[in-house]
Formats: structure tokens, C-alpha cells, sequence
């Protein structure tokens, strides 16, 4: 499990499940579990902005990048790749 993927899982453990003992895998399905709803995903997208420091353009505040724990840690990776500064030689 990557860092990102950690960090988002105790996100979601403790701030919203609210350290409820509910079962996380990497790859559930979050919307369709209950375990997050919009207001969860306004809650993340505040998370990755400051724990990740990235930003997250409202276009893509959409299911996709939202489904489960692999998929938001993937697009976080990518977001922050594509922060850093290119180096030309």
C-alpha cells in the first residue's frame, strides 16, 4: 500500500467513518458501500489539497476519480507529477 493510499484510509477511517470499525479494501467500491457520499468527497478533495498539496480543479471532482482508495491515490500521484517543475536538457 502506497503512502497515499495510507493517508487516505485513515482519512476516511477517522474522519468520516469517525473510527467505526467498517472493513476498507483498496479497490471498494466507496459510493456504492454508503461509506462516502458528496459531502465525503467535498471532505477528501479539501484533504488532498492540504495533506498532498495539490490542487484539485472542480472538472474533476467527478465519481471516477472518487471510487475507492486506489483509484484517489493514483490520481493524486498523477496530479503532483504533474505539478513538478519540467527540467529541460
Amino acid at each position: 500500500m502506497s503512502d497515499y493510499q495510507n493517508a487516505l484510509t485513515e482519512f476516511i477511517k477517522q474522519e468520516i467513518l469517525h473510527g467505526r470499525s467498517v472493513k476498507l479494501d483498496d479497490d471498494q467500491d466507496l459510493l456504492n458501500a454508503g461509506i462516502i457520499d458528496s459531502l465525503g468527497i467535498l471532505r477528501l478533495v479539501a484533504f488532498i489539497e492540504e495533506r498532498f498539496g495539490v490542487k484539485v480543479p472542480d472538472e474533476d471532482v467527478v465519481f471516477e476519480n472518487f471510487q475507492n482508495i486506489k483509484v484517489m491515490a493514483r490520481y493524486v500521484e498523477e496530479r503532483r507529477r504533474a505539478a513538478e517543475p519540467r527540467v529541460e536538457s
